[in-house]
C-alpha cells in the first residue's frame, strides 16, 4: 500500500551502465501516487542519457532527468504522478558514464482510494440513484419506493 524506491547506492552516486525496473501494484479500487523526495540525475537533451521513466497501462506517464526542468528535459520537482489504475512501472537507466557523481533519486509511493462515484462518466453511471464510496470500492442504494436490481446498480419501482 506504500513504499520507497531508490536508485542503486543511494544516497551515494549511482553506477554507470545500469537499468532497473520496479513494478508497483496496489489492490483494485486504488491508484498509485508517486513523488520524489530527492532527484539528481545527469541532464541530457530529451533525457537520452540517464533517466527515470514512469509507465502505466502501456502509456508513458513521465520521463525525468537532470536536476531542474528546462526546455528539453523535465525534472519532477514537487510534481505528483498519479497512475490511471492499480499498476505502475518505474524504470531507471544510466548510460556508460556518471562523471559528476550524480546521487540519483529517492521516490515514495502510496495507494490512493479511487472514488468510483465521482469517476464514472454519465454514460457509465455507477448507480441509478445513490452511490456510496468506501475505501476500495462502492455500493449503490435506491430512493424510497424503489428496490435495487440484481445488477446492484439500477433501481426499479
Amino acid at each position: 500500500m506504500f513504499g520507497e524506491i531508490q536508485s542503486p547506492n543511494f544516497p551515494d552516486s549511482y553506477p554507470s551502465d545500469s537499468e532497473m525496473t520496479w513494478n508497483i501494484s496496489v489492490p483494485d479500487g486504488f491508484k498509485i501516487k508517486l513523488y520524489f523526495m530527492h532527484f539528481d540525475l545527469e541532464s541530457s537533451y530529451l533525457c537520452e542519457y540517464d533517466y527515470v521513466k514512469i509507465e502505466a497501462e502501456d502509456q508513458e506517464l513521465a520521463t525525468f532527468c537532470g536536476r531542474e526542468t528546462t526546455d528539453t528535459e523535465q525534472a519532477p520537482g514537487q510534481q505528483v504522478i498519479l497512475s490511471p489504475g492499480p499498476y505502475m512501472g518505474l524504470t531507471f537507466r544510466s548510460d556508460f558514464s556518471n562523471e559528476e557523481r550524480f546521487t540519483g533519486f529517492d521516490a515514495h509511493y502510496t495507494a490512493v482510494d479511487v472514488d468510483e462515484c465521482l469517476e464514472k462518466s454519465d454514460e457509465e453511471l455507477a448507480c441509478d440513484h445513490y452511490c456510496h464510496n468506501y475505501i476500495g470500492g462502492y455500493y449503490c442504494s435506491c430512493r424510497f419506493g424503489y428496490i435495487l436490481h440484481s445488477d446492484n446498480r439500477t433501481c426499479k419501482g
